[in-house]
């Protein structure tokens, strides 16, 4: 049940959504810190300020999710899998960086993220996004841009194709 009641307060939070600034209490954030997203991760995200820093996360009238497991997905940068500390504007992004890639790069991407499921007949657009937050710390990820559909995965050494998590876009019908 804390779950869920977490779960329920941070869609609120994130409900906040502003289409150019950061959500949230950003007052006090470093002139440092990033506070806007690329092409074309700005089209399914924002950041939000939070209690406990900085995240990325999807915007208004998306869910970014697990596939089966339906919990949300977020970047924090904190950079931290559990017990984040109350760090607030303190802790922020410091590069977010995102580029399409092609070729045989692309081509082993869609190969890897695909395992597991039925290939597609169309070939998305792939992007890397690389952030570093003020702690020093960073992370990557991949995008898979399908069109009518968009993905991520978790990618800091190497891709891990069992980090899949759905870009579902709430407000646009479903696919025919």
């Amino acid at each position: 049940m804390p779950d869920l009641f977490f779960t329920i307060v941070l869609m609120a939070l994130l409900s906040l959504a502003s289409h150019a600034e950061p959500a949230g209490d950003c007052n006090g954030t470093p002139k440092a810190a990033v506070t806007s997203l690329p092409e074309p991760l700005n089209k399914w995200g924002q950041i939000v300020c939070t209690p406990y820093g900085h995240i990325i996360t999807n915007r208004e009238g998306w869910v970014w999710s697990n596939p089966g497991s339906y919990s949300p997905v977020m970047i924090p940068s904190q950079m931290v899998r559990s017990n984040p500390e109350p760090l607030a504007n303190k802790s922020y992004f410091t590069k977010i960086e995102m580029n399409e890639i092609s070729g045989i790069e692309a081509e082993n991407s869609i190969k890897l993220f695909e395992k597991g499921f039925d290939s597609s007949e169309s070939k998305p657009k792939v992007y890397t996004l690389n952030v570093a937050s003020v702690s020093g710390k960073s992370l990557g990820f991949k995008f898979f841009d399908y069109s009518d559909s968009q993905w991520g995965m978790w990618c800091n050494k190497e891709c891990d194709p069992n980090s899949k998590f759905m870009l579902l876009n709430m407000a646009k019908g479903p696919n025919k």
